[in-house]
């Protein structure tokens, strides 16, 4: 009797660790499909971050820059050392990025 009471209790301790562990994947899997719907909509994940579309229209009050160019001859020069997208950016050496910050720089001293 002493055997079946060690085995019972074993499998009442397995058990109750299954369902646990089944309880916990549930709870995971319910998480996971929280997080995808969130992730399927980068513009709403944009919005909620606070970042705004390239849509949004230059402000009336902003001087130009070679970072915000708000004429647009400037955006449709080819001469223009200001990449267009944000992987054009990312894609720039970091000497690129320097040069065009240095630019910025010595427009604003002339002002």
């Amino acid at each position: 009797m002493n055997e079946e009471s060690t085995t019972e209790k074993l499998m009442t301790t397995l058990i109750t660790k299954m369902e646990s562990m089944d309880s916990d994947l549930q709870m995971l899997k319910q998480e996971n499909a929280r997080l995808k719907s969130i992730v399927s909509n980068p513009t709403s994940l944009m919005r909620k971050a606070g970042l705004v579309s390239t849509s949004t229209p230059f402000s009336e009050d902003v001087k130009g820059d070679v970072f915000r160019p708000l004429d647009d001859n400037i955006l449709k020069n080819d001469s223009n050392p200001v990449p267009q997208s944000n992987e054009a950016f990312h894609e720039m050496d970091w000497d690129s990025i320097h040069d065009l910050v240095n630019v910025q720089k010595s427009t604003e001293a002339s002002i």
